[in-house]
């Protein structure tokens, strides 16, 4: 679901911009990203929060959005910067493989997708084994259309992340998820 023009204005602003991407930062950092791994912003809006992450952290940086439109002023933003791709993508049906990011980061997204669970799978999907997922945004203390806590731990956890870190208010879900790396198959002796 795109955002509503009056929503695209007050998520667009520099103030807001600014103010997105110090938080993407912070929670980025948490993870010890290193130069030259691969993050994805899914629901990136106008990028300003990925291209502070790919300039700070001197990563290669791809963000994705439904709206055409948002993704027309990120590419802007990034002026040609090499290694920050930017693509218009359903967050439920990304368009790239298995296995491919270090890190997913996803602010204030899932509660604009109806089948959230799905978007989640996908984050998961893209997500190396040992890679992390970075997830915020709002939630509802209880079943509605918005994703809770429990939900989205319960859709994390089915497609092997496991939580390593979390905070919450009543209606705000930050938490730091670490896929799962495969258990060596051990072999009999002979």
């Amino acid at each position: 679901m795109k955002m509503r023009p009056l929503e695209k204005l007050f998520v667009n602003s520099d103030r807001h911009s600014n103010r997105v991407a110090m938080q993407a930062a912070q929670r980025v950092r948490r993870v010890d990203p290193e130069p030259g791994q691969r993050v994805l912003d899914v629901g990136c809006g106008n990028g300003a929060a990925l291209i502070h992450l790919a300039r700070a952290f001197r990563l290669e940086a791809t963000g994705v959005d439904i709206d055409p439109d948002q993704i027309q002023v990120a590419a802007q933003g990034a002026n040609g910067r090499e290694g920050t791709t930017f693509l218009v993508s359903d967050a439920t049906k990304l368009p790239l493989a298995d296995g491919g990011f270090d890190i997913v980061y996803t602010n204030k997204t899932t509660h604009h997708v109806a089948d959230w669970p799905n978007a989640i799978a996908e984050m998961a999907r893209v997500l190396r084994p040992g890679g992390h997922l970075i997830y915020s945004d709002f939630t509802a203390p209880f079943g509605t259309r918005l994703p809770t806590r429990r939900g989205v731990d319960n859709a994390a956890r089915s497609h092997g992340l496991e939580r390593i870190r979390h905070s919450h208010s009543p209606f705000r879900y930050t938490a730091y998820f670490r896929k799962r790396v495969a258990e060596p198959v051990s072999g009999s002796a002979s």
